[in-house]
């Protein structure tokens, strides 16, 4: 890394809308797979003494849309050496992403030296690349090297460059780093955006540092920025995943009161985090509200979670209603679906009757999940389930009961935005 140099041009500091990949015009050239892009270009090579940088651009990148840098990575030498067509900073940048993107940093460090021996400095954008690059590879005193080595440079440090090094601190919960650089930030006079705050706070939170990440949002409202979903929805689900539904509702009243309005996800987290403390009753109704809104509906995983909740209380007639009334909505009942209420059943009714519900999950091509399967086999090697589908499925798996027995029979647990 000692020999890259940088322009002295850097991006402007703006949260919204960057993308490294993005070229200054807009290509509209498409193809309908590998192989007719490269026929393209074959033809492209033939026909014209020297091609057109944009209409090789547009063929570099439909390749590294479709995962194949290394085919993008000597479509780039032919055109250099068989039509003395030189890559751009554009180019190269493209290329250094695509590989780093899939963890071939070294590939990308090739790719930067190329360019270097081309006259070409690297940027913000390739720097970041490489950071990215690393941090994705868990190598986050690498990446760190490569942010020093821009500043060494003379290439200034812009926000995409912090975020991008704050969140591989982050990610590998070395906190204390990340806020000395986000400080430094401010020292620098590089403005946080948005997203700086939702990468430190989503931190924090990993860390089990709530209310370090409450104080971040409190800080973040004071520098005139506006908190955004997804900050809401970090702070949301771990408030609820950890417990502290009181806060979590009082945050999500607030986030309305702001005139933003919450998404599914975050119903979700709320109303899971309401059965799990046994407030079944605001479950209940905030599922009500979510229903029947008129922007707003439930999805699969939403009905999931409430008759998950309602099965763990023992309402397991309510659940099996629930359940029933999802055949006639845009959110059929899935695989998740039938195992859940097929839990409830296990434990809380007849055997029998959750061997109906078997029967009826796998003519629809669905699979009992470990949790359920372990069920089975204990109720089967005890005879307490005659059920000739569910034996011939117990039979099938060949397992034993050690392999599949439960850690737990919480279908939808520690919801994460993630998951969401």
């Amino acid at each position: 890394m000692a020999d890259f140099a940088c322009s002295t041009a850097a991006l402007a500091p703006s949260c919204s809308g960057w993308n490294p990949t993005t070229p200054g015009t807009s290509n509209s050239a498409t193809f309908i797979n590998v192989d007719d892009a490269l026929a393209s270009f074959e033809l492209m090579v033939s026909m014209n003494p020297k091609p057109s940088i944009s209409r090789f651009d547009q063929v570099l990148s439909y390749l590294l849309k479709m995962n194949v840098p290394h085919t993008a990575f000597s479509v780039s030498r032919s055109m250099e050496l068989e039509k003395n067509v030189m890559p751009n900073l554009y180019t190269f940048n493209i290329l250094v992403d695509a590989f780093c993107k899939k963890g071939n940093v070294l590939e990308a460090k090739a790719v930067v030296k190329r360019m270097i021996q081309r006259g070409l400095l690297p940027n913000n954008i390739t720097y970041n690349s490489l950071m990215n690059g690393y941090s994705l590879r868990n190598e986050v005193d690498k990446a760190r090297r490569v942010f020093d080595c821009m500043v060494l440079t003379g290439c200034k440090p812009n926000v995409y460059n912090y975020n991008t090094m704050i969140d591989g601190y982050c990610k590998s919960k070395r906190m204390e780093e990340a806020e000395q650089l986000f400080n430094d930030m401010l020292g620098k006079d590089v403005s946080p955006c948005t997203i700086t705050y939702n990468i430190l706070m989503n931190g924090y939170c990993h860390a089990g540092r709530l209310e370090d990440a409450q104080e971040l949002l409190k800080k973040m409202c004071s520098q005139g920025l506006s908190p955004n979903l997804a900050t809401y929805r970090t702070l949301l689900a771990n408030l609820c995943n950890r417990g502290y539904l009181d806060k979590a509702l009082a945050l999500f009243e607030a986030m309305k009161s702001n005139k933003l309005k919450p998404d599914v996800p975050m119903y979700n987290f709320i109303i899971a985090g309401l059965f799990e403390a046994g407030r079944v009753n605001e479950a209940r109704e905030m599922f009500s509200t979510l229903s029947e809104g008129d922007c707003l509906k439930p999805t699969t995983r939403t009905y999931n979670i409430v008759i998950n909740g309602l099965c763990r209380q023992g309402l397991v007639d309510d659940a099996y209603n629930l359940f029933r009334t999802m055949e006639g909505l845009t959110c059929p009942p899935n695989c998740k679906s039938y195992n859940v209420i097929i839990h409830g059943f296990l434990q809380h009714k007849g055997p029998f009757e959750a061997g109906d519900l078997i029967q009826e999950m796998l003519s629809k091509g669905f699979t009992a999940d470990t949790t359920t399967m372990s069920l089975l086999m204990d109720l089967t090697s005890k005879n307490q389930l005659n059920h000739p589908v569910v034996r011939k499925l117990v039979g099938d798996s060949g397992m034993a009961c050690e392999e599949v027995r439960p850690k737990g029979l919480s279908a939808e647990r520690n919801i994460t935005p993630e998951a969401c």
